[in-house]
Formats: structure tokens, sequence, C-alpha cells
């Protein structure tokens, strides 16, 4: 069975993995190229349109076009090159060493302008990939699937979560995690963690955590590759320090790692769900039956993914 390829916004790489001019990656059964133009790193469809050689595996980039390696063809990079062959652009976001690339033109929801937004007064943190077999559904709705938290995180208290409005269609959840003096460090009292987050699209989330410390944004993505794992990326964004000095290394340093350990108490389970069980979702499951409807919308034309090259 082949893997959803969803229409939205995914996190293809960090920057600091592109080490060539063309570089091959994939979106489920979807190839795509990332080429460093005088624009910057763009995404194009890799098949090349005369006779289907994949254009990141010995292609060679010729300023606007790719040098294909099967018959040497000169293929124009986007749908305005003078090419005789061209293959189709697709819209890229990048922003803090952070690369995303957009399947669907409608299906931004807002993320472009939110990460705009954000890169004027943040700084951004290239965090940490790992690879799951699982699909990139379980992985993003663990971030808000309030009875996971218990069972696996080891929290004390069932988080209060609730489903609110997204201003531009995404879908957004708020709510509270009440943390414990023994997970807390506190001999005393009860600490609160003020939590949203806005799922931009099946495979991409941003969660905002407030606290007593501050406060910060957490990014991720999942991938899906077309054999039935996704490559998890997860970054941060922090606001500014005293006088606008960056975030404390220390600080960045216990997030990202508090960040991994959570994932990978999931990987656990991700890994070793049973295929083809029942599903049999119950009251404490809203959220998830939520965010199921919400991943139908952008399946609604998953046409677009398949015959890319114009």
């Amino acid at each position: 069975m082949q893997t959803k390829l969803y229409e939205g916004w995914y996190q293809l790489a960090f920057e600091r993995e592109l080490k060539n001019p063309v570089t091959p990656v994939k979106v489920a059964q979807l190839p795509l190229n990332l080429v460093r133009t005088a624009g910057g790193i763009q995404a194009f469809d890799a098949a090349c349109p005369h006779r289907g050689a994949h254009l990141g595996y010995g292609g060679r980039l010729d300023t606007d076009a790719i040098i294909c390696p099967f018959h040497g063809r000169r293929i124009g990079l986007g749908e305005d090159s003078d090419c005789p062959y061209k293959v189709r652009r697709y819209p890229t976001l990048s922003v803090g060493g952070l690369l995303f690339v957009l399947i669907g033109e409608r299906r931004d929801h807002g993320f472009r302008a939110f990460l705009k937004e954000l890169d004027r007064d943040h700084f951004f943190v290239q965090g940490f990939t790992m690879v799951a077999k699982t699909d990139p559904e379980t992985v993003i709705e663990n971030g808000f699937d309030p009875d996971h938290f218990r069972a696996v995180h080891g929290l004390k208290y069932t988080p209060d979560l609730r489903l609110v409005s997204g201003s531009n269609g995404e879908m957004v959840v708020e709510g509270t995690f009440v943390i414990s003096p023994s997970e807390n460090g506190s001999n005393t009292s009860t600490s609160s963690i003020r939590f949203i987050a806005r799922i931009f699209s099946p495979n991409l989330c941003v969660t905002k955590l407030c606290s007593a410390q501050g406060e910060h944004l957490v990014i991720s993505a999942a991938t899906p590759a077309d054999d039935g794992q996704c490559t998890i990326r997860v970054s941060l964004a922090l606001p500014p320090g005293p006088n606008g000095q960056p975030p404390d290394p220390q600080v960045v340093r216990a997030l990202l790692r508090d960040s991994k350990l959570a994932y990978d108490q999931d990987l656990v389970i991700w890994q070793n769900l049973v295929p083809g069980a029942p599903c049999r979702f119950d009251a404490g499951d809203e959220l998830v039956i939520a965010f199921r409807k919400f991943c139908h919308t952008f399946l609604e034309a998953e046409h677009h993914a398949q015959g890319g090259s114009r």
C-alpha cells in the first residue's frame, strides 16, 4: 500500500544537510530535487520530462537548468524556462536554516506568514533528526494526544487540551499542562505550562510552551518516505534574551535534550504498533479524531503529486 501523499507543507531538510548544488529528496512517492539557485534553495520535480531519468543522480546544474545524465538534454528549472523541456518549481520557505516545501499552493494555511513573523525577533535552532517506522500522522498527533502523556511520558496529570478555531484554516489546540512537584524539581507546589499547538498540515506542527521560566516554540515535522518510515526533524524558536542577546546555550541544550527524550519514549510505541489492528476511538480521542478529519481535507488533489513534470 502506498504512503499517503497529502498536500501541504513539508520540511525537507536542514540547510546544513545540503552539501551539493543538487540534492535528491523524496516526499512519499514524489521524487524532488533541492537546487541551489541564484534565488536560494528551491525545490523542483526530479523526473526528466524527456525519458524519466532522475535528475538528482548524475544531473549537472548549468545556471538555470540541469543537464540530464541520461541523454544530455538541458532541462529548465521552472515553468517559465525557455528550455523545450522543463520541470515544475514548488513553493519553498527557508527560515533559520529550516527548509520547507509546499505541495499544493492552496494549502499554506498561514504558515509562511507565521514563520516570517517569528523570524523578525526569534532565534531559530536547527535541532535533531530521527527516522521512525510509522506514519507522519501518528508522530504529529502525539503532540496533543492527552492520554498518552501519562501513559508514555509519566506525567501525573492528564493535560487539559481543547480544540479552538485557527485564523487561517490551521488546526489549533490550546490548554494547560499541570506539572507535579516531583516533575518540576520542587518539593512544595505544582506548576503549569501554557500550551498552544498550531497544526499547519498533517506533517507539520508548531507548539508554543509558556511557563514561569519563559517561553519557546518547538517545530515538529514528519516527512514520509515510500517504505513505511518517516523522517522526523525537530527544531526550536526562542525569543531573545536581555538586550536582544541569543538564548543561553545551556537552555537550548536542555530543551533539545528533553524533546529528544520524549521522542525516544514515543518511538518505542510507534515502531511496535500492530499493523491492521482495529482502531476503536473513545471519548478521550476527541482531538485525534479531529486531527484525522483535518488530514483528510489535504487529500482532495492527490493526483497533483503524480504527473509533476511539464
